[in-house]
């Protein structure tokens, strides 16, 4: 006689570990709305609203997964056979994690077309990202037809496509943002360390986000269990908080190699940076004359003029302006 089928083991356990570090990503996400609204007052408006939305649809993933796990736990709480089931409350998972992703690839689609000019990218970038928001409404709407975790593999196209465009976007807009930042290196050591940094980042929050997508469609596709429920559940945080660590990093990228400004310094460091320069300067002397030659012990020597200036306070935020934007850059005022 076969042994009964755990669908706690099948499920709930990897979408419990996967709830766990969506919580705590939670937590970072706040800490990091937080910081933007405090140090970045002078962001555009429709920016601020774009990142409340994200917020907003964050918390909501966050909650629907708490009350599915608490409904499936503890509500039916020694109901196996409940456990098979799959509700709304867990179909709104792949659901909203794919319209934060589009959220986030549309945003640097567009931060792409303003470096670049060019159409092709953000169009090829925004169509895998309407692709794979479309998709993951869709999952849902798949699975709602055959409602059971142990039959998750009857929705392999949708969520084959929808995980498949996330990692697809992903790459692009990693490897077009690298390419072009390496190219627009000035030749200068303070604002080419700034492109390095901005680089850096790109590819870290790029393969962060395209690995787990990528762990989420192998283990589905080949792991009969709902193992990949630990990398989905995750998935979106991932994404939210990449891209507010893009925007916070533009206080760290302003405060020079020392990356110590913060708060409102961050914020206004490009308007009040003010470089007080003296230069001593070594110039020829003028035409010697027998005057002019000092001697000790028969020995003549021509005087070195040594002419030290000193400058006034000057504003050299407009040299920030020259940089290339990258991946969250920013202006030269330190906003969007």
């Amino acid at each position: 006689m076969p042994a009964p089928i755990n669908f706690a083991t099948i499920a709930h356990g990897p979408i419990l570990i996967g709830f766990t570090f969506n919580a705590i990503l939670l937590g970072v996400m706040i800490t990091q709305v937080y910081l933007y609204y405090t140090s970045f007052k002078k962001d555009k408006k429709w920016l601020k609203i774009y990142v409340a939305v994200l917020f907003v649809l964050d918390i909501y993933n966050t909650a629907a997964g708490a009350a599915y796990l608490y409904t499936a736990l503890i509500t039916h709480f020694n109901d196996p056979a409940y456990l098979d089931n799959v509700t709304w409350l867990f179909d709104m998972d792949p659901a909203i994690t794919g319209v934060i992703v589009t959220m986030v690839q549309s945003f640097f689609a567009w931060r792409i077309w303003v470096l670049t000019k060019s159409y092709i990218f953000p169009i090829l970038i925004l169509a895998t990202a309407i692709t794979g928001a479309v998709t993951a409404i869709a999952t849902p709407i798949k699975v709602s037809q055959d409602p059971h975790f142990t039959h998750l593999l009857a929705a392999k196209v949708p969520i084959s496509i929808w995980l498949s465009s996330e990692v697809l976007g992903d790459i692009l807009i990693t490897v077009i943002l690298v390419v072009y930042l390496s190219k627009h290196k000035t030749g200068f050591e303070r604002s080419d360390l700034l492109v390095d940094r901005i680089i850096r980042l790109t590819v870290q929050t790029g393969l962060i986000t395209s690995i787990v997508a990528l762990l989420n469609l192998i283990v589905y596709l080949a792991d009969t269990t709902g193992l990949h429920l630990l990398f989905n559940f995750m998935l979106c945080k991932l994404y939210s908080n990449s891209l507010m660590s893009t925007l916070n990093s533009r206080g760290v990228w302003m405060s020079g190699p020392s990356g110590m400004s913060q708060g409102k310094d961050s914020e206004d460091h490009s308007q009040s940076a003010m470089h007080n320069t003296y230069r001593a300067q070594i110039v020829q002397p003028p035409p010697v004359r027998p005057s002019e030659i000092i001697s000790f012990n028969g020995k003549k020597h021509t005087e070195v003029f040594v002419n030290v200036e000193s400058h006034e306070l000057q504003d050299n935020s407009h040299l920030r302006s020259q940089l290339p934007l990258g991946k969250g850059a920013f202006d030269d005022k330190g906003s969007f």
